[in-house]
């Protein structure tokens, strides 16, 4: 028991700290969601320091050693700390908001305390910065910390977990719970979905197929079954028809990749396997549907997925869509750089729609249909390069590692994973603002890095790292 503590607590740790946010949605505030991601980064920042993954007989000490020597010589890392400090920042500078001018006898938008800085609605800027700070931890330990079957075991407990939690949402929908119920309308007037977050995990669970089998985890097939399930089941449930769809083409792309790693590389009886626990594994979306789904949750779903595209966007999603665009752009204009602050797209359509715009616009307008404007007009060209530099980091990473590889045996399903989970996530940008989701951020960075951590160490890299370890004993 101790050593598969020691094997997989990590893991565990990072799997915890990605698939929180999917328990605490229906029943917790942004700024509760917030506190418990800072707590558990905590956690899986001590077992990131004291338990990393260890080579073949190498010992605890050497193990952390080298880790941290990876880590603050990471780039990435110091990259993470200074955009988890700028968000800290904008969380700080607070103010933005209506005032009234008692001369002019006018309401307008108020800047922050300190308008050359980004800032922020009251509150709003907290789960940003919580965000930020989860994902420094995440992505050092999924860049440097986890060994292959430590790999194998977050994708596949980050999955299960997500898959248990689309579970507990579909009973709590047959209980008529209102957070829940609400979130399988998937609304326009907050293009924020929570499905798309089970569509990732659901991804890493089809990725993660032969791994199973690989790592001989024979007795866990249950899980397994719960982790493809469950995820496809809250992707079915939480997310408008077109992401789902979008999302299911993904996972099928990704099937091929793991029936043909199976069949290559572990056996035709192993890929036969695959297919056959895949094929168990859609009795639990089926059986949710029917017996946990609502008819209004069917009947927005199930024409599209039959094959009648007409009904795959919402009644007025294009014309809404251009006129949002539209604002966000005007609005943009005037704030190029540092955006409106966080949480003020609300504020900035009330003052900028035109009066023949509320024929098409529904009060209470949370977000435009375009992720791409909401990153633009709430966080400006700043902010948007911040992710950007991230993002950039990551590919880098996987296509070097990429190069190095060529040639050589690697687990490529879960390789193939990253890139194909962020063009799922960039694609969906332009039709809604998943993507700044805490559960969503931090389910793709912890994927992007895995991914191309499944590829071999380079040799050159792994000598040198030999050499540092030989210099600090």
């Amino acid at each position: 028991m101790q050593k598969l503590i020691s094997k997989y607590g990590l893991a565990a740790h990072l799997a915890f700290l990605a698939v929180a946010p999917l328990f605490l949605f229906p029943h917790f505030a942004a700024s509760t969601i917030a506190t418990v991601e800072l707590w558990l980064s905590l956690f899986a920042a001590i077992w990131l320091v004291m338990e990393p993954s260890r080579r073949a007989g190498e010992m605890l000490h050497d193990a952390r050693f080298r880790v941290m020597g990876a880590i603050l010589h990471d780039p990435l890392f110091w990259v993470m700390v200074a955009l988890t400090l700028f968000a800290g920042l904008r969380w700080a500078n607070t103010g933005v908001g209506t005032a009234y001018d008692l001369e002019k006898e006018l309401w307008s938008i108020r800047s922050p305390h300190v308008a050359i800085f980004p800032g922020s609605v009251k509150d709003a800027g907290f789960l940003p910065f919580s965000i930020a700070l989860a994902a420094t931890v995440l992505l050092a330990g999924c860049r440097h910390a986890l060994g292959k079957a430590a790999r194998m075991s977050y994708l596949f407990t980050s999955s299960s977990l997500a898959g248990l939690a689309a579970i507990v949402g579909a009973v709590l929908l047959k209980e008529e719970h209102l957070a829940i119920q609400a979130a399988t309308k998937c609304v326009l007037t907050n293009a924020s979905y929570v499905g798309a977050a089970f569509g990732l995990h659901f991804l890493a669970a089809v990725a993660v197929l032969p791994g199973v089998f690989e790592c001989r985890w024979n007795k866990l097939l249950i899980l397994f079954a719960l982790s493809i399930g469950g995820t496809a089941t809250g992707l079915y449930f939480f997310s408008p028809v077109v992401v789902t769809m979008a999302f299911l083409a993904a996972g099928l792309l990704l099937l091929i990749a793991a029936l043909a790693y199976s069949g290559f590389f572990l056996g035709g009886s192993t890929a036969f396997k695959c297919a056959a626990s895949l094929v168990v594994s859609v009795l639990i979306p089926v059986l949710c549907v029917m017996w946990l789904s609502s008819d209004e949750v069917n009947a927005a779903r199930l024409p599209v997925l039959s094959g009648d595209f007409d009904k795959c966007f919402a009644d007025g999603f294009a014309e809404t869509r251009d006129l949002l665009s539209s604002i966000s752009s005007k609005v943009w204009e005037e704030n190029r750089w540092m955006g409106t602050g966080i949480g003020s797209f609300a504020l900035d359509v009330r003052f900028n729609a035109a009066p023949e715009d509320w024929s098409v616009l529904k009060a209470g307008q949370l977000t435009p249909l375009n992720g791409w404007w909401y990153l633009l007009v709430e966080r400006g060209i700043v902010g948007a390069l911040a992710l950007a530099l991230v993002l950039a980091f990551l590919c880098w990473t996987f296509i070097r590692r990429l190069i190095a590889a060529l040639g050589k045996d690697f687990f490529f399903p879960a390789c193939v994973l990253g890139p194909v989970a962020c063009l799922v996530i960039v694609a969906e940008t332009f039709i809604d603002t998943s993507f700044l989701r805490v559960d969503v951020m931090l389910a793709l960075a912890g994927q992007m890095a895995i991914a191309a951590s499944f590829f071999p160490v380079p040799v050159a890299k792994a000598k040198k790292e030999d050499v540092k370890l030989k210099a600090g004993n």
